[in-house]
């Protein structure tokens, strides 16, 4: 078997010949491979080939027995730069055998769990928005996030306080070199930040997500229209592929601030710029180069390292660049490592899918939870893994293991790399309940790791168990106390024994001791329990009628629309309040009277504070009424404002519409029409002029060319938008007259 780095070197032209006999018409040569990248630059594959079904990967898989070749397989092409001379290998693009979206339906079962099934080449913002819409919680930020489910395992991908991590739990893969399927745990991923031990062998074909039952599936429509508006006002459109470099100290050092406050915002190489809009971002021109954009993160990050002394690392799959002369470039292609502890990890899953030697619960060995001891040993691999292997299981990397469970330590002695022994000559101990034995390289890491950036920076959070304080009573003697202060017995403090606590520690704790053995009378007990209470109560009724506990300051958050005078308002029929008996619910139920709010919630705090936190409606689009005024309006068609003017920062809703009230709601036209304009993608956006409403029921879309495009009645818009966005990216806006998917089959015109 051919080395990692190998397997990366261009294909010969006979390897390609071969292959391409082998494959028999199921592959085409010389395929332009800028289609398929949000970057929209870069050459052809030697060979491509679109999969249709799990066959077509178990012949890919048989081709590559015969014939040495690099794979690359597309999903969305979201982070994906392929070199101007191509690349010579087989590219993969995954047709509809992972297009698909398996939800669960609490209508039909009221007890059924909150877990999610996306096909590997389902687009993240569709699970995102169907998963809301099925009343799920926990994926709404993958909606500003443009590429595929099975991309976003791979890189980890996250944002907006989240990623693929705080609910993946497992996934369907497909190893293209041993010909194997198997269903890997999320923790043999090896799932890091904006990383994993995948590789262009795996082919994620499923993902299943654990998520929550929304409370309020207004709220999550509300997050979902938050993260699209932010991404719209923060991140630029046109052809790139989102960040470039990953942050080099994530949750506190942003790499586009680093970038930006070095003066690059702006800086020009050839056909590829730095982005005005964020500094992490470079756009490509029109029919410009990818050696261009390698050419600028070169230069970004030689400049970083030399003056702010970080070496950024690239988010961007960099494709068929390994021949290249310039060191620069060179470096940039230069992963982590090429093989670690994860690595081996998630290799030796589908080795033991196929022998048949399955674990419990899938991660750790039956040996482990009937409390045998692990020895763990693997003769091909490199002394200085071993050494990272030792590390890694020799110490409690989810502060989960149970004390007295006993760890071999690594060897090369032993020749069965999955035999199970006790340990020699050790003293008997009690068999651990669970043993889990997890490596850094595995441990999805959480917010200790990296804390919160609430929208550039990811959270990880990881389901690990709840670490416990162990009292153990049935150890304690039965009042025998040594003349130092310690119990003779094993008292266990959170994993402490006794003996190392605090001198003033284990003082108190005999005390408790003594005092349980000897006893306390019942009745003095009761009395002064008794007394307690009536004084406690007493003191009560003082604190609620002190001024020192009446609302005094008050904090207004997450306005930017709604009413001030009516805010105002509430804020005074609050102040002199006490925190402890004001009436909070009628003050929230007189501020959702405002159009502009969606709900309010608000917390007071002693001895004297209110915070008031405002969950305002986003608005999408505006039209204008009879009277000459425009109406703003929200994803639901809900008025938000009567305007005079034109609110020309949201999307225009071309014709004339009723003259409705703040509050009112439009009609379903209307509210079709606004969920269009706020569903449209980054990329077609800035060739939109205006959606529009065209006689009863008809909703239609004008391009900045003039072309219309006609959805018909507001009914199935999704697919027909998809439709619409497929025939965007594929033909040349200038040779379209107009688009017609009121049928539901496009309908193309030409001028």
């Amino acid at each position: 078997m051919s080395t990692p780095h190998q397997l990366r070197r261009p294909a010969s032209p006979e390897a390609i010949d071969h292959a391409f006999g082998l494959f028999n018409a199921k592959a085409k040569r010389n395929v332009d491979l800028s289609q398929y990248t949000t970057y929209k630059v870069g050459g052809t594959a030697a060979l491509h080939m679109t999969v249709a079904s799990i066959d077509d990967l178990y012949l890919v898989s048989a081709v590559l027995a015969e014939v040495e070749l690099p794979i690359l397989v597309i999903g969305r092409g979201s982070n994906l730069l392929v070199s101007d001379s191509g690349f010579q290998g087989l590219a993969l693009t995954i047709g509809g055998l992972a297009d698909y979206v398996d939800l669960p339906n609490r209508e039909e079962d009221p007890d059924v769990e909150p877990i999610a099934l996306f096909g590997g080449s389902v687009a993240l913002p569709v699970a995102s928005r169907q998963s809301v819409a099925r009343g799920l919680t926990g994926f709404e930020w993958g909606v500003g996030v443009p590429g595929s489910v099975g991309g976003a395992v791979r890189m980890n991908a996250g944002g907006h306080g989240s990623d693929m991590a705080s609910s993946l739990t497992s996934v369907r893969m497909f190893h293209l070199r041993k010909g194997l399927e198997a269903h890997v745990n999320a923790v043999d991923l090896g799932l890091r930040f904006r990383g994993s031990a995948l590789d262009d062998h795996h082919v994620v074909l499923s993902a299943t997500v654990d998520l929550e039952w929304s409370k309020s599936q207004e709220a999550s429509e509300a997050e979902l229209q938050e993260v699209v508006r932010w991404r719209r006002e923060n991140q630029p459109g046109g052809q790139n592929a989102g960040s470039v470099f990953v942050n080099p100290e994530p949750g506190k050092v942003s790499a586009g601030e680093v970038i930006d406050e070095l003066g690059m915002r702006g800086l020009r190489v050839g056909s590829a710029q730095v982005s005005e809009k964020h500094a992490n971002f470079i756009q490509a021109d029109e029919n410009g180069s990818a050696h261009d954009v390698v050419a600028l993160m070169a230069e970004i990050r030689r400049r970083v390292r030399d003056e702010r002394g970080y070496v950024l690392r690239s988010e961007i799959r960099l494709v068929g660049f390994e021949d290249a002369t310039d060191p620069a470039i060179v470096e940039l292609l230069n992963k982590d490592s090429e093989v670690g502890v994860s690595t081996i990890r998630l290799e030796q899953v589908f080795d033991k899918s196929s022998t048949g030697n399955e674990t419990t619960d899938g991660t750790i060995p039956a040996s482990v939870l009937s409390g045998e001891v692990i020895r763990i040993v693997d003769s091909d691999v490199s002394e200085e893994v071993l050494d990272e292997l030792r590390e890694a299981f020799g110490r409690d990397a989810t502060r989960d293991i149970t004390r007295d469970a006993t760890i071999v330590p690594i060897t090369s002695a032993t020749s069965n790399p999955t035999s199970s022994t006790k340990v020699p000559d050790a003293e008997p101990v009690v068999p651990a309940e669970r043993v889990v034995i997890v490596d850094d390289d595995l441990r999805i890491v959480t917010d200790d790791d990296f804390p919160a950036d609430t929208m550039s920076q990811s959270v990880h959070r990881a389901p690990t168990s709840t670490r416990v304080a162990i009292f153990d009573d049935e150890l304690m003697p039965s009042g025998e106390i040594d003349s130092d202060g310690s119990v003779s017995g094993a008292v266990i403090i959170d994993g402490t024994a006794w003996t190392e606590l605090s001198p003033l520690r284990r003082f108190i704790n005999g005390a408790k001791q003594l005092v349980n053995m000897r006893g306390v009378n019942r009745r003095k007990q009761l009395l002064v329990v008794g007394g307690s209470l009536v004084a406690f109560v007493v003191f009560v009724l003082i604190v609620l009628a002190s001024p020192i506990v009446a609302v005094r300051n008050i904090d207004i958050e997450g306005v930017k629309y709604a009413n001030s005078t009516l805010i105002e308002t509430v804020s005074k029929s609050l102040r002199g309040k006490s925190v402890l008996t004001v009436d909070t619910n009628a003050a929230q139920k007189l501020l959702e009277t405002d159009p502009w709010i969606e709900s309010v919630r608000i917390k007071t705090y002693l001895p004297g504070r209110a915070v008031i936190e405002i969950n305002e409606r986003v608005p999408v689009a505006w039209f204008l009424g009879v009277d000459n005024q425009g109406r703003v309006i929200d994803q639901d068609g809900r008025v938000l404002a009567v305007v005079n003017g034109r609110p020309t920062e949201y999307m225009l809703i071309d014709g004339t519409g009723p003259n409705l009230i703040a509050g009112a709601m439009a009609s379903e036209s209307y509210t079709a029409a606004a969920q269009l304009a706020m569903s449209l993608p980054d990329e077609i956006r800035p060739v939109v002029k205006s959606m529009g409403v065209n006689g009863p029921n008809q909703v239609t879309m004008t391009l900045l060319t003039g072309a219309v495009v006609k959805f018909g009645e507001p009914v199935d818009l999704r697919n027909k938008l998809v439709n619409v966005v497929v025939i965007l990216r594929r033909q040349d806006i200038n040779q379209i007259a107009g688009i017609d998917v009121s049928s539901g089959t496009p309908v193309v015109s030409s001028p």
